[in-house]
């Protein structure tokens, strides 16, 4: 279904935020500065017109709560996702293309769909204008239309639906004072052309046949919008910057059904690894700690840089060292990082006839941390042949997948695939006496009296009985550690909290005896493995404590530059928004062309604008030159066009201010200039250009910075003339 938004006055969806001294207020946009409606907003919107039908009677309490949903005991029942402007993909696209040579930065593009406002405060008594009370709002102009997804859930029938829309058609009013004029909006719920979400994704690119006894699926989540991954620490500031195994555990679970989940768990038993970053096809994992650089240390112009790990060479006398900062690693240790974004949110009392969040009665200003939309993250399912097949099987009828805090309004929208198998075989033996090994995740462990703890002899004993050896060493330790908690929804109670070793923590593994290595490699040790703890990272001892890491590579392939522009150019909104940011540069690079000209005219033709007296022989402005420009400002006040203001220059009796305003009117020609612009926009940017000044608006724009310029530079040369 499709949510319709068509602004019937400006609106300011409220960000949170500033734009330097010039905004207040700002609107929300993305990072290409393209304007969007947050889909908290717009649900927030619809639930309090729902609460109204509520109260008139128009609508029980039950089928409110199966549309909305109650926090900890009933999810929602249709998810919505941010509203766009129409073209919105493609619009991103021209700013992707043109964002490298400065045309399409993002307060360009925001500038061509905004405007920008300024208010204050009038006391009552006096009329006068408060102090300090004047400030400045960015606006969405009127007209525009917006688009967003909406996704009823498999409860959600007929009459559900129609209740929806009518909720939907009351809305009138959204975003920030909508009770002063702004925010006013036509909103509708369309369900023509209806689209199947079913038959629309592709989850599941492997087959039954692929599968062996023992199966390693690799699953990938895209990032389609921002996905909250709270911390354990509850911090709604800070976001995990990966994607637990326990949320796709959960993915499962949901999938699946519940007594076939409970039978997977109980029967066969299952691993879900972490999802991480992803360099291209690769996987990244955990940075171990140990890495480190000297201070101030960069990458070179090749995008590498030598670092040392400390697992092989603590000295480092002389030296001041200071960790790497490489969060995630590839196997050909090419660095990653993720990207995160804050976003800011109000809830209002539950007396609606309040307008604002208070404080009080649960309302209030808070802010959410999320892992930015476009990122794509790789993790692994280990599970038996059996539980594979009716995972390959749920997980292909999925429809729209959701996850994360949020994800039925503005968050959590992702593609997730499983897209490749390969048999996991444990029997497999490699000895060896010395390695590497890199916690690979959070491992939880219990000591012998069943306590949490994260001492490393606990450690210890846990791989010796992984590894069947009983001399392990484990040296040289950099550890870090992970606070193990949460929030439980249904119970709204915390969950007890517990440190453990975190991820990244490495040692160096060493047995006489000899361990095989295959029985630590890629293996999950301790508790709730399951949900992705306790997954291990072992590779061979190196001979060197210096290591090379990489700047992660742009997997993004770039395609021809004529067929991006002739899509780019394609559509009616595109091509009249590339247009729009074409004439923005070529007003700015006018009135550079202007300046540079009087620059060139002062240094290669002094003579226009100075002359030496003959007794002194100093350099002084030319007799007439301030009221020749005086008349030419006057002039320009009163003449509609270039030749007009010429004629009237041409008929000045004085004939020294008559031959100053002919040379001045004869530097700046606004068509031949125009003209010199436009080419220069057409080599730059290889698109067709024209201008959509007239030429009454092209004599208006380039005469009028003309005059001001022509105003600073005369009494620029009468400061220098006083002064000697």
């Amino acid at each position: 279904m499709k949510l319709y938004i068509k602004l019937l006055s400006d609106m300011c969806t409220y960000s949170g935020e500033t734009y330097n001294s010039i905004v207040d207020t700002d609107v929300v946009y993305d990072v290409h500065g393209i304007p969007y409606i947050p889909a908290k907003r717009i649900k927030g919107c619809i639930r309090e017109a729902a609460l109204e039908l509520l109260e008139f009677g128009l609508i029980s309490r039950e089928k409110y709560g199966k549309l909305f949903g109650k926090e900890g005991n009933q999810q929602s029942g249709f998810s919505l996702s941010n509203a766009y402007l129409k073209e919105h993909a493609a619009l991103v696209a021209v700013a992707e293309h043109f964002k490298k040579n400065g045309l399409a930065a993002p307060q360009n593009v925001l500038d061509q769909y905004t405007d920008v406002r300024t208010q204050t405060a009038v006391d009552l008594e006096t009329g006068v204008a408060d102090k300090n009370s004047l400030r400045t709002i960015r606006v969405i102009r009127r007209g525009l239309e917006f688009e967003a997804e909406c996704n009823p859930g498999k409860n959600v029938d007929a009459e559900l639906q129609k209740l929806l829309k009518l909720a939907v058609s009351l809305v009138k009013h959204m975003g920030v004072s909508r009770s002063r004029g702004l925010g006013l909006v036509e909103m509708k719920l369309d369900s023509t052309g209806e689209i199947d979400t079913k038959g629309t994704h592709k989850h599941v690119l492997i087959t039954k046949e692929q599968l062996k006894e023992k199966n390693k699926i690799s699953y990938r989540i895209t990032l389609k919008s921002t996905m909250v991954c709270k911390s354990p620490q509850g911090n709604q500031a800070q976001t995990q910057d990966y994607i637990a195994g326990s949320k796709v555990l959960g993915l499962l679970a949901g999938a699946l059904g519940r007594e076939a989940y409970l039978d997977l768990m109980e029967n066969h038993g299952i691993r879900v690894s972490n999802a991480y970053i992803m360099n291209g096809e690769k996987r990244c994992m955990p940075a171990r700690l140990s890495m480190q650089k000297q201070k101030d240390q960069s990458y070179d112009d090749e995008g590498k840089m030598l670092i040392k790990d400390m697992l092989y060479d603590p000295d480092v006398t002389g030296k001041q060292m200071t960790p790497a900062g490489v969060a995630y690693m590839d196997a050909d240790r090419h660095t990653a990082s993720v990207v995160t974004e804050i976003s800011y949110h109000h809830q209002r009392p539950a007396d609606k006839s309040v307008g604002r969040a208070t404080g009080e009665d649960g309302s209030g200003f808070y802010q959410l941390c999320g892992i930015s939309a476009g990122q794509t993250f790789g993790g692994s399912i280990y599970v038996d042949k059996v539980c594979a097949e009716k995972i390959l099987e749920a997980v292909n009828v999925l429809g729209e997948v959701r996850m994360g805090y949020g994800k039925s309004s503005e968050f959590g929208a992702v593609d997730f695939v499983l897209y490749d198998v390969e048999p996991f075989d444990e029997q497999s033996q490699s000895m060896m006496h010395d390695a590497v090994l890199t916690l690979g995740s959070d491992v939880i462990l219990y000591n012998e009296y069943g306590m949490p703890s994260t001492e490393i002899n606990v450690l210890k004993n846990c791989l010796e009985a992984v590894t069947g050896v009983d001399d392990l060493e484990l040296t040289h330790p950099f550890l870090d550690f992970a606070l193990i908690g949460g929030f439980n929804v249904t119970w709204q109670r915390r969950k007890p909290a517990f440190h453990a070793l975190g991820k990244g923590s490495a040692f160096l593994v060493h047995s006489d005896k000899g361990f095989d290595a295959e029985r630590l490699r890629s293996q999950f040790i301790g508790e709730r493995t399951a949900e992705g703890y306790g997954e291990l990272i072992l590779t061979p001892a190196e001979a060197s404590a210096d290591v090379c890491i990489y700047k992660r590579i742009d997997d993004t392939l770039e395609n021809a530059e004529e067929a991006i522009r002739n899509k780019l150019i394609a559509g009616e909104e595109t091509g009249r928004i590339l247009q729009q940011l074409l004439q923005t540069e070529f007003a700015r690079q006018m009135e550079e062309s202007v300046r540079n000209r009087l620059k060139t005219a002062l240094e290669e033709n002094p003579d226009m604008f100075t002359e030496k007296e003959e007794k002194t022989q100093k350099c002084v402005v030319k007799p007439g030159l301030n009221a020749s420009v005086a008349k030419l400002r006057a002039i320009f006040k009163n003449e509609t066009s270039y030749q007009a203001m010429k004629d009237q220059a041409d008929a000045i009796e004085d004939r020294k201010k008559r031959e100053i305003c002919q040379d001045i009117l004869t530097l700046v020609d606004p068509k031949q200039l125009a003209a010199e612009v436009s080419e220069k926009i057409n080599d730059l940017y290889q698109i067709p250009f024209t201008s959509l000044w007239d030429e009454h608006a092209l004599y208006q724009n380039i005469y009028r910075i003309y005059l001001i310029e022509l105003k600073y530079l005369v009494k620029s040369l009468n400061k220098a003339e006083k002064k000697g």
